[in-house]
Order: C-alpha cells, then sequence, then structure tokens
C-alpha cells in the first residue's frame, strides 16, 4: 500500500492542488485577455459619381439596336476603432479585416450571376493603457449599373426584341479578427449570420461558374 495515498498534506496532493490553482488562475488570465482589447467598426464617407449615355434617340427618332446606360460608380471606407480597456500596455496586437464584397448582374435573358470579392488587410499595433489606436480601410468599391438595349429591326425585316441588364456592387458586410501572438483573441463580425452569407454566396458563384 502506498502510505503517502492516505496522507492528507502529502507532497502529491499538494502538488496536485497547486496544479490545479496554476490552471485556473491562467483560465483567467486568458479570460481577461480576451475582453482587454476590443474593436468597433463606423462607415466612412463615401464618393460618388453618375454618368447617363443615351444613343438610342437621334433627331427624335429611336435607333435601333442602340444601348443607353445610367451608371453610378464610388467609393466607401471603414474606420476600425481598438481600445485597450486595461491598465496595461499590450503589444504585438493584430486587426485583421475582411470586407465581403458582392457583385450581382442581373439580364432580361440569362440567368443572375453574383460574384464576391474579399478585401482583406492587416495590420499590428500596441496599445498603451485605456489607449485606443484607429485602422482605415482601403476605399471600397461600390457601383449601379444599370442599361437597356432597343429593339430593332434588320433591313430584311428580322426583328430583335429589346434587353435589360443591371449589375450592383455592394458591401454585404465585413469581419474583423483581433489576434494576438497568431491566434485569435476576439471575432468582431458585422452580423451573426454574415459568415453563412458569405458561405452562400461563394457556392453560389462556384456553381455559375
Amino acid at each position: 500500500m502506498n502510505i503517502s495515498l492516505l496522507i492528507p498534506n502529502s507532497p502529491r496532493k499538494i502538488f496536485l492542488r497547486l496544479a490545479s490553482c496554476c490552471l485556473i488562475a491562467v483560465a483567467g488570465l486568458s479570460a481577461v485577455a480576451r475582453a482587454d482589447v476590443t474593436a468597433t467598426v463606423d462607415k466612412g464617407q463615401s464618393s460618388s459619381a453618375h454618368k447617363t449615355t443615351d444613343p438610342t434617340l437621334k433627331n427624335g427618332k429611336q435607333v435601333g439596336g442602340a444601348t443607353s446606360t445610367d451608371t453610378i460608380t464610388g467609393s466607401v471606407f471603414y474606420t476600425i476603432t481598438v481600445r485597450n480597456l486595461a491598465d496595461t500596455p499590450v503589444k504585438g496586437v493584430t486587426i485583421e479585416y475582411h470586407i465581403f464584397n458582392r457583385t450581382l448582374t442581373t439580364s432580361s435573358n440569362s440567368p443572375a450571376v453574383v460574384t464576391l470579392a474579399d478585401i482583406t488587410n492587416s495590420s499590428t499595433i500596441d496599445l498603451d493603457p485605456n489607449g485606443r489606436k484607429t485602422i482605415e480601410t482601403s476605399d471600397i468599391p461600390k457601383s449601379v449599373s444599370n442599361s437597356n438595349k432597343a429593339p430593332n429591326t434588320s433591313k430584311k425585316g428580322v426583328s430583335t426584341p429589346g434587353t435589360s441588364s443591371s449589375t450592383v456592387t455592394s458591401v454585404m458586410g465585413w469581419v474583423v479578427y483581433i489576434k494576438k501572438s497568431d491566434k485569435t483573441i476576439h471575432t468582431i463580425p458585422s452580423s451573426d449570420t454574415i459568415l453563412d452569407e458569405v458561405d452562400r454566396v461563394k457556392k453560389a458563384s462556384m456553381a455559375n461558374s
């Protein structure tokens, strides 16, 4: 029989108790570290330009087969504010953002096509006690374009119906990862479902390709 197992304060039990206390302390520090750094995302100013072309009329008469367009193009950026909620400095925090830009194209004579751009970048920063820093994303393109092709009748009397199409590019959402030593300590999505939505769009895009 191992007598040390029967002694309340045996070295084995003391070691196990110390080990348990250390694990609890480390877990507590880890939980605090996760909560110490947080971030918010705000939409910045956007720019846009409007352009129209309408060659479908000439001298008051419709030009067969000509295409008119109405296009709005521009961009938008986002500002990420990172805050250290602790009374001690935090060094080497990496902020990685992903902005998902979706383009949807519809046409009167073909199925809709959707594509997705993952615009991403990362920055590593140091934060003072109770300090904060801001990070601006790159400009994210946006656009709305509508086109209409007038019907046409050839000299041989063959009629071609008119067609229309539309292309819309816009931000569908974003996610920000806060990382420390290559490990993600906090994930901040634009919505609870954005990653599921991105996955669905990717699958739809692959099906169309």
